[in-house]
């Protein structure tokens, strides 16, 4: 479970962006964790994992030779969850930059990452582009493209257009309020996020409508679902990028994932140095946050 949260003032073109952080204070090894970039994304996504880690410690106490708990780090992304949400132009390598930054700044320098859905392409890139090195990679149902591109198989000139009009005043606030409602929300946690998870609550799903409807979320938003954060034009970037790592890669494929997803997590899978199974879709590393940990912890 999380002890602390703090602000962490994050310098860009000229402008100070403050990111919302967590940290457990653990006093073993260290692990940032980053949350799936999505409208409802929050670091709040890494509770159930948290708990379990903590419940895990707690039942190896009484071993003379038990490690102490571990460290997490978890941050919300810029323009996403309790982090600040300017009106500024997201992309992909604004996040990587971002995450080299968090690196730096924030983790231990033997500090692993765990990674859940978009954010692992995100952090591919930044390992690419900027040098960016981690103890070990653990990607989770891992993707590389937004949802609308996902679904049209490829990025579309009217992805740029929606992505303005969404950003716009007043129209552009109509429009994703429409598109955040509780109908909504729960359309997409049932046919992409859970199994049986939050998002298919009352409770889970008014979470998450709170979440997507921070002030200022759109802007975030609407570069994710347009494909605007996406790191890569195609698959390949990301497979030479996985395979480039000089650190253990483990991909953890969540089994009932949608089809384009499981693909690209499956391709990924092939490059890695270790292969795990969740049961879920995209939301796994919250759903089943507990087996996550038996796989981080080893049981």
């Amino acid at each position: 479970m999380f002890e602390q949260s703090r602000r962490y003032r994050w310098s860009h073109g000229g402008r100070t962006v403050e990111i919302a952080v967590s940290d457990s204070g653990g006093a073993g090894p260290a692990w940032l964790l980053l949350p799936a970039l999505s409208t409802i994304s929050s670091r709040r996504e890494w509770q159930p994992f948290a708990m379990a880690v903590v419940d895990t410690f707690a039942a190896r106490q009484a071993s003379p030779t038990a490690a102490p708990p571990a460290r997490l780090i978890a941050i919300d992304w810029p323009g996403f969850g309790e982090s600040d949400r300017p009106r500024i132009a997201y992309n992909a390598e604004l996040m990587a930059r971002c995450l080299v930054d968090v690196r730096r700044d924030l983790c231990p320098t033997d500090c692993g990452v765990i990674a859940a859905g978009h954010a692992a392409g995100i952090a591919l890139l930044a390992a690419e582009r900027h040098g960016l090195a981690f103890r070990d990679w653990i990607l989770v149902a891992p993707t590389w493209r937004g949802p609308f591109p996902t679904m049209a198989g490829r990025r579309r000139r009217a992805f740029p257009l929606l992505r303005g009009l969404v950003s716009a005043p007043l129209l552009g606030s109509l429009l994703y309020r429409l598109n955040t409602t509780r109908g909504v929300l729960g359309w997409m946690s049932r046919r992409h996020v859970d199994l049986a998870g939050p998002g298919l609550t009352p409770a889970g799903i008014t979470a998450r409508q709170r979440v997507a409807r921070q002030p200022g979320a759109r802007f975030a938003s609407a570069a994710f679902v347009t494909g605007g954060l996406d790191p890569y034009d195609d698959p390949q970037g990301w497979l030479d990028s996985a395979r480039n790592l000089q650190q253990p890669l483990t991909v953890v494929i969540a089994d009932q994932s949608p089809p384009k997803s499981l693909l690209q997590m499956q391709a990924l899978a092939a490059v890695a140095d270790r292969v795990a199974h969740l049961p879920g879709r995209l939301g796994a590393h919250e759903e089943f946050g507990a087996e996550l940990a038996d796989l981080v912890l080893g049981g």
